[in-house]
């Protein structure tokens, strides 16, 4: 009599067929975990760029710069984080506490689906809002665009 050494092609059809309805099940609640972590991670940048902005408006030399007054009228409209980098004497001191050398290297670090800046507006020297525009943080990649997540501080 012949030994039957192996598995039949009926048997490894079945293992295969089983196998891609499990990763068909598992795929999509995979890649809603990721892209939340990816929103939480961005969330969290957006609170380091909210305590810089917060230390730099807090700063006496910021506060006695000349050009304080015009730059924190342009941060009271939303603007992105680059454009709140570019202003000379708050800036510069939300480039110290962020250790970074320019606005690019803050929007190029944002991990999350349809998030390319951060925004910022500054109601008054008491309240700062920061704020990722497009994204959304149950993880539907942008399906829901008015979503965003805030941070303030009053």
């Amino acid at each position: 009599m012949r030994k039957n050494k192996g598995f039949s092609l009926v048997e490894l059809i079945i293992v295969i067929a089983i196998m891609a309805i499990l990763v068909g099940v598992m795929a999509p609640q995979l890649i809603k975990y990721i892209e939340k972590s990816k929103v939480s991670s961005d969330t969290q940048l957006c609170g380091t760029v909210q305590t810089a902005l917060v230390t730099a408006l807090a700063d006496p030399q910021v506060n006695d710069a000349s050009t304080y007054n015009t730059e924190f009228t342009n941060l009271g409209s939303a603007v992105d984080v680059t454009t709140a980098l570019s202003q000379p004497a708050i800036g510069s001191a939300m480039k110290e506490n962020l250790a970074v050398a320019s606005g690019a290297e803050v929007s190029s670090s944002l991990k999350s689906f349809n998030a390319t800046t951060i925004s910022i507006q500054v109601k008054d020297a008491n309240s700062v809002s920061v704020w990722l525009p497009g994204t959304d943080a149950s993880g539907s990649k942008g399906r829901n665009s008015s979503t965003s997540s805030s941070i303030s501080v009053d």
